[in-house]
């Protein structure tokens, strides 16, 4: 069975002035990111053709593509640690241990790095706004 997203509520059923609060980070409908986070979860990321899915083996790495409505990644790897990078190289990164639960704010950001030492089983969702 293919993966079908609920949809979302139509703005005209909830009317909202848009605006900026000062510095705040718009989201895609271009409302005011203020802290309160979450309409719903994704289980998927954004690659158009063969999405990545929870829960994903990643044997070496893994690049997940950012939601245009996501806020937040949680991540758990089940057996081994887990590396979640902004670098594509990995570089620089930080290390989630199996079986914790870390979430990251990706709002801003295009691209999610993961890299394990050996194949692993990671969870992963999305917080959409």
């Amino acid at each position: 069975m293919a993966y079908t997203p609920s949809k979302n509520k139509s703005k005209s059923s909830y009317p909202t002035l848009a605006s900026n609060f000062s510095n705040l980070q718009v989201d895609a409908g271009r409302n005011s990111m203020t802290g309160v986070l979450g309409n719903r979860i994704q289980t998927q990321d954004a690659t158009p053709t063969s999405p990545v899915t929870s829960p994903a083996t990643v044997n070496t790495a893994t690049t997940l593509i950012v939601p245009q409505n996501a806020a937040q990644l949680t991540v758990v790897s089940t057996t081994n640690a887990v590396q979640v990078s902004e670098d594509s190289t990995s570089g620089e990164s930080f290390a989630v241990p199996a079986g914790v639960i870390w979430t990251f704010d990706v709002a801003n950001q295009q691209d999610v790095y993961l890299k394990t030492g050996s194949s692993t089983v990671v969870n992963f969702y999305f917080t959409i706004i």
